[in-house]
């Protein structure tokens, strides 16, 4: 399960996504360093311009928000299946933290130092949109720590994800190819 993940403002990509933000959306404070669930985030669409989004949907009893959704899944629970069919997004990252069994901390980032983009779904919620990130079963070097990963979209394939249904549904459950590396 992905539960925080970091973000960094001197980074090259992500100052040009902030800098892509409508105006509109420019005012709201964005969080830099760990981002935790219910913080504002840009996010990328298929409309090509990011948007700014609050990580989670609101659960239906009002009590707290999801902010994970399994890629195994997403398109047989009603309350994801609409949203990852119709609003695919993905949410640039410095990189991600995930937690072994003794409650020990690591951060994983792309081999090459670039940033991950985190495959997820949105939708307008409340007035605003809000966004959830897609997991699935560990792959190396996470699963010697945890047994779920973030889903990671690689450059080469961000408008395949975004734009072509048929593509993510299959996407989503292949191994990731972005080389990580994990810090404790």
């Amino acid at each position: 399960m992905c539960g925080r993940f970091h973000f960094n403002s001197n980074d090259k990509d992500i100052e040009r996504i902030l800098s892509e933000l409508p105006e509109s959306e420019r005012n709201v404070q964005i969080k830099f360093g760990d981002i935790y669930p219910t913080y504002y985030m840009p996010v990328l669409t298929k409309d090509k311009h990011p948007i700014l989004s609050k990580w989670g949907f609101g659960k239906f009893d009002g009590k707290g928000v999801l902010i994970n959704a399994r890629a195994e899944t997403v398109t047989d629970k009603q309350t994801f299946r609409k949203s990852f069919l119709e609003r695919r997004c993905l949410i640039p990252a410095s990189g991600f933290y995930e937690w072994d069994t003794y409650k020990n901390k690591y951060y994983f980032e792309r081999l090459d130092g670039k940033v991950l983009y985190l495959g997820g779904f949105y939708r307008n919620e409340d007035g605003e949109n809000k966004f959830i990130i897609l997991t699935k079963q560990s792959t190396p070097p996470v699963e010697k720590y945890h047994n779920r990963i973030p889903v990671i979209v690689g450059e080469d394939i961000k408008d395949y994800y975004l734009n072509d249904k048929d593509f993510a549904r299959r996407f989503i459950l292949t191994d990731n190819q972005i080389k990580l590396k994990a810090h404790l």
